[in-house]
């Protein structure tokens, strides 16, 4: 694998993801019923935002970097979880860890042994936490169902395969199968083409209900520049997400594209 999430670490994308994530996590939390989280490809975890690769490409400068100054409603717990970020950044696996209670479960899944040994560096020692070595899809199958029978599975793979799209819609069909009551969140990069499209197609021909789409373009969807936006598909979303992320991400959008490039969608792919 040659992905390197060190460049893009604090991105526009990540802010998407982890915005949302936390949203996910903080309706979980309105139960008292402990919940599951599975992070199928987490990464290690913190990001060191002067390394030689995130200063390369300055990716969070145009992300994370420009909520800095910004009060921005609803996005409380999401900065306070990611604090100062002129050092580093935390990716999923911190800010998820962060929201575990005492009860609650969770495992990490990565496949890079070395990515793995700074994850659990990051991490430290959490009870219920568990960090695997593996791969994700296998994961999917070998985690689910969970026995508390509640929570959430993080699917984000680098995409670096020309066969990802479809490995994700596989795993996820898979997956639900297996815990068909559970929450997904799979992201998805929105570049030229219709690569995220055929996935869309893919879930719905295949029956799959309740899937919400969230995405944050900061470019016009079919610009030749590259990554165009962040794309999160939710299946069995909490109650009112969509009303919650229809006022938050414009929010979000105006300070991540302050040119007004781009675009907003909240939009049901599949209903009951």
């Amino acid at each position: 694998m040659n992905y390197r999430h060190a460049f893009h670490a604090g991105n526009f994308a990540d802010v998407h993801k982890h915005v949302v994530l936390i949203a996910l996590l903080s309706h979980l939390h309105k139960k008292t019923k402990p919940f599951f989280f599975l992070d199928t490809h987490a990464g290690r975890g913190l990001y060191d935002l002067q390394s030689v690769e995130a200063r390369r490409g300055g990716e969070w400068l145009n992300g994370i970097g420009r909520l800095q100054s910004q009060a921005v409603a609803g996005l409380e717990t999401y900065l306070s979880l990611v604090g100062s970020t002129t050092h580093s950044y935390p990716g999923s696996p911190v800010l998820a860890a962060e929201m575990l209670r005492e009860n609650d479960r969770a495992v990490f899944v990565e496949k890079n042994p070395t990515e793995a040994a700074e994850l659990a560096l990051a991490l430290g020692r959490r009870k219920r936490v568990t960090i695997t070595e593996d791969d994700g899809y296998t994961a999917l199958k070998a985690q689910l169902p969970p026995r508390e029978n509640r929570g959430l599975v993080l699917i984000d793979p680098p995409y670096e395969s020309d066969s990802e799209f479809a490995d994700v819609t596989r795993a996820l069909q898979m997956a639900i199968a297996r815990w068909p009551n559970g929450i997904y969140c799979v992201w998805y990069p929105i570049k030229p083409g219709n690569a995220q499209q055929r996935m869309h197609r893919a879930l719905t021909d295949a029956g799959i209900k309740k899937m919400l789409l969230l995405e944050l373009n900061i470019l016009p969807s079919d610009s030749p520049l590259g990554l165009n936006g962040s794309g999160l598909l939710i299946v069995n979303p909490p109650f009112q997400l969509d009303e919650q992320m229809r006022e938050l991400l414009p929010r979000l959008h105006s300070v991540l594209s302050p040119e007004g490039t781009g675009n907003v969608r909240v939009e049901w792919l599949a209903g009951e």
